[in-house]
């Protein structure tokens, strides 16, 4: 997720925003606490709501709630940075990452995260695991796990976590160039091998970046951003999804477009207030959809709303808002 706008975070950190939105149709949650965030990435365990986020002063942004709307600012992971993310990062940045996909895979917690500046391809996506959980906190670097260049056909950012049906992990990462790709991982390292990347949506028209997909029956669901992220008010981000009935795609719409062509359900798009809804992140079984959107009454600053997810008797998801 593009992101140069420190100030905006700066504005939102720590307010106690009730997220009230325009004619909705499935109201978000009333959350209060530390709800400045950019690209909210939601996790749950048995005791504990987790939101990692971006940020471009300080390793791995973490919040937590015990129940999911009152939400309390933690360490970030790697505050300090890595010596090896100076690659890809701007020369006055030591820290910044950007759109991290964090959760749990067979009792080892797992943060995929970028590395990346504003417009660039130089970009990586490097991971971190603990072993015990997110929880125990034991953070130990595994480095980069995939890298871009400027003229590759993709950006390594904005990575998310998914198991297929049979079990196989897969990573969905990408943004904007020929958009989003998965690429199956290990299941003893959660790295992914070289090659073996497949396209699942493009839309050069205006850009298409923060894949996540979720698994519901037969079905798999992709979530994704479209638009422009970053710019406070003038944002023009919105939230569509397309699904298939393999992991790798194709995927296609609500009308039958091809989400390799442009398509793309939309769900939330930019109210008379809140402007560019993006960044989304759902949990596993598609129930909640957590996502950001900009405060047109504070200086565009970027706000967290989280909600449950309706899903229709035809099996598609119905607006957030």
């Amino acid at each position: 997720m593009f992101l140069t706008l420190k100030s905006l975070l700066r504005l939102a950190t720590g307010c106690a925003l009730a997220a009230t939105l325009t004619a909705p149709q499935a109201a978000p949650w009333t959350l209060t606490g530390a709800i400045g965030t950019h690209d909210p990435h939601l996790y749950k365990t048995s005791a504990t709501w987790w939101l990692f986020e971006t940020t471009d002063n300080g390793g791995i942004a973490v919040k937590y709630s015990a129940n999911g709307t009152a939400w309390t600012q933690g360490g970030p992971i790697f505050s300090a940075g890595l010596a090896w993310w100076k690659t890809y990062l701007p020369t006055n940045k030591t820290a910044m990452v950007w759109a991290p996909g964090c959760g749990e895979y067979n009792g080892l917690g797992y943060c995929y995260y970028a590395v990346s500046s504003f417009g660039s391809q130089k970009s990586a996506i490097g991971l971190a695991t603990s072993a015990g959980g997110i929880a125990a906190g034991q953070w130990v670097d595994q480095g980069a796990i995939l890298s871009s260049k400027a003229g590759d056909g993709y950006n390594a950012i904005d990575p998310a976590f998914v198991l297929a049906a049979n079990g196989d992990p897969y990573l969905v990462f990408g943004s904007f160039w020929n958009g989003i790709y998965i690429t199956r991982v290990s299941k003893v390292n959660l790295k992914p091998p070289t090659g073996g990347l497949v396209n699942i949506a493009r839309d050069t028209a205006n850009g298409i970046e923060n894949g996540f997909v979720v698994r519901r029956g037969s079905w798999y669901y992709l979530f994704a951003s479209k638009g422009a992220c970053c710019q406070g008010a003038n944002s023009t981000y919105r939230i569509v999804v397309g699904r298939s009935t393999s992991i790798t795609g194709p995927y296609t719409d609500k009308a039958g477009v091809a989400m390799m062509s442009g398509g793309g359900t939309v769900l939330a798009s930019s109210g008379t207030r809140f402007k560019g809804p993006g960044g989304q992140s759902l949990l596993s079984d598609g129930s909640v959809m957590a996502w950001h959107a900009y405060d047109a009454n504070n200086n565009g600053a970027p706000v967290l709303f989280i909600g449950n997810v309706t899903w229709g008797s035809d099996g598609w998801p119905q607006a957030v808002w």
